[in-house]
């Protein structure tokens, strides 16, 4: 197949990964791959770097004519667009033969009204990332064909054994969304059960600065580490016990929890987005309610405690990403809605 992923955010985001990740398993697979966006965006400079065609615009409505002349011949037989702007241009540059497909993977609800349900109409199917997503796009969209298929990532060849050290991770960019907050808070609680425990959090974000001034006052400043962006990911996480994602909304995609998964790590997540949908809860670790530091704490010192559980846990999520959330059971469950919505009439 000749596929055209349209993914034009001006930012890095889970969404972007989700699209790269797919765009570089299909390609490897033997597909003919391009990734089209903004111009200079770092979802295009990823892509690039992965090795996959590139076209980028400024405002491609004021070149779509170009546009189309360049897509109809290349011929694709799938545009998957990931924005709600990329679907709407997807539709009108799409030439004939060309079925649209449109991957949901942000976490606002889809709005319902006429216009978007016209967009819905001429749309082949829908891929939604996560149950959430899928229950919402049935409810705006009840006629469309929609298919839940989660994110998938490539991992280590095996997972490094569980360090005896109480190291709790963090992996995410320093946002409030993201829980950071909650977590030292939950450190905090931590330290009085397991005074040995520590908090590692990893990443870059604009919260980073301020949050670090907070550890001294909060008595965290020993027992709590930024250490930035990890160069190496794989290590960083074979150096903590446990794996947390305390984030407070959003989590569409969540690379971080299948990184853990991958990892062969407990993961103590938020019960958010689609969160339950990767973290089997009491199987592959626990989830919690969203900004309850307590809650957090209470099921990351149980993990830490008891090392049956936490190897238990550790087994089952490296397992589970396997199974479901490796590239292979991405690429295959996203060929088949392909494969569906080429053979519709257009």
């Amino acid at each position: 197949m000749t596929i055209i992923h349209l993914e034009d955010e001006p930012w890095d985001s889970g969404l972007a990964q989700y699209a790269l990740a797919l765009a570089a398993e299909q390609a490897r697979r033997g597909h003919a791959v391009q990734v089209w966006g903004l111009r200079g965006s770092p979802v295009l400079a990823q892509a690039a770097s992965l090795n996959l065609p590139t076209r980028g615009w400024v405002n491609p409505w004021l070149e779509l004519p170009r546009l189309r002349r360049e897509l109809a011949a290349l011929k694709p037989s799938i545009l998957n667009a990931h924005t709600g702007s990329g679907h709407a241009l997807a539709l009108a540059l799409a030439p004939r033969g060309a079925a649209v497909v449109r991957t949901r993977g942000d976490a606002r609800a889809p709005k319902g009204g006429p216009l978007t349900r016209l967009l819905a109409g001429r749309t082949a199917a829908f891929i939604a990332a996560n149950t959430v997503l899928k229950e919402q796009l049935q409810s705006a969209f009840p006629s469309a064909r929609t298919t839940l298929v989660a994110q998938g990532i490539a991992g280590p060849a095996s997972a490094a054994p569980l360090t005896r050290e109480p190291v709790v991770g963090m992996l995410a960019r320093f946002d409030a969304v993201k829980g950071h907050v909650v977590a030292l808070d939950a450190a905090r609680l931590l330290r009085v059960e397991i005074p040995a425990s520590r908090l590692v959090c990893a990443g870059e974000g604009v919260l980073r600065e301020r949050l670090a001034w907070q550890l001294k006052p909060m008595g965290l400043a020993p027992f709590v580490a930024f250490p930035g962006r990890v160069a190496d990911k794989w290590a960083f996480m074979a150096s903590c016990r446990v794996g947390i994602v305390p984030s407070l909304g959003s989590e569409a995609v969540s690379r971080a929890t299948l990184e853990w998964m991958a990892a062969g790590r407990p993961v103590v997540a938020s019960r958010v987005g689609g969160l339950p949908d990767l973290v089997e809860h009491e199987v592959t670790g626990l989830l919690v309610p969203p900004g309850d530091a307590a809650a957090l704490a209470k099921a990351v010192g149980l993990i830490l405690r008891d090392a049956p559980v936490a190897e238990a846990f550790a087994a089952a999520g490296r397992e589970r990403w396997e199974r479901l959330f490796s590239p292979a059971p991405f690429y295959e469950d996203t060929q088949r809605v392909y494969e569906e919505a080429s053979r519709l009439p257009r």
